[in-house]
C-alpha cells in the first residue's frame, strides 16, 4: 500500500508540475498559464489576422470582437472587445491553449492540442490549431482590448 501510495505522489508532482500539449509544454497556475509558450513574445498586429483567419483562428465565429469586416459574430462565446480589461494575459492564454482544462465539455477547442476534438479533416488530425507563436500573438491582441478601440 506504501508503495502505491508513493507513486501515485510521484505521479502526481509529474502531471502537476507542466502539461505537455502539440504545441508547447506550459504550466497551469491557479487560473492561468504565466509564462508565454515557448518563450515567444505576441504581436497585436498578428494576433488580430489570426482571430480573424477563417483557417485558423476564426474566432468571431463564436466570439463578438473588433473586427469591423467581418458582418456576422457568434454569441455563443463571450462578447471579447474589452477582455483585456477583464482577464490577464495569464488567464487569456490559457483559455485560448487549453480552454477545456475549465470546461471538458465546451464546444471551443484547446488550440495548443489536437485532442479531443470531432470530425477534423484528415489533413489537420494530430496538429493543434495553432502554433505556439499564433497563440502569443492572438494572446498579445487581445490582451489589447481594453474598449477603447473603434
Amino acid at each position: 500500500m506504501r508503495r502505491i501510495l508513493q507513486a501515485g505522489l510521484i505521479l502526481l508532482a509529474v502531471t502537476t508540475s507542466g502539461t505537455h500539449a502539440d504545441c508547447a509544454t506550459f504550466e497551469i497556475i491557479d487560473d492561468g498559464i504565466p509564462s508565454p509558450l515557448g518563450g515567444l513574445a505576441g504581436e497585436p498586429a498578428a494576433g488580430r489576422q489570426v482571430a480573424a483567419d477563417r483557417e485558423r483562428g476564426d474566432c468571431s465565429i463564436c466570439h463578438r470582437l473588433p473586427l469591423p469586416h467581418d458582418r456576422f459574430h457568434g454569441n455563443v462565446g463571450p462578447d471579447l472587445r474589452t477582455v483585456g480589461a477583464r482577464l490577464t494575459a495569464a488567464e487569456i492564454r490559457l483559455r485560448v491553449a487549453a480552454h477545456r482544462h475549465f470546461n471538458p465539455e465546451s464546444v471551443m477547442p484547446d488550440y495548443c492540442t489536437s485532442d479531443g476534438r470531432h470530425r477534423v479533416a484528415s489533413r489537420y488530425a494530430d496538429q493543434p490549431i495553432l502554433s505556439a507563436q499564433e497563440i502569443e500573438d492572438v494572446v498579445a491582441w487581445l490582451g489589447s482590448l481594453d474598449g477603447s478601440q473603434p
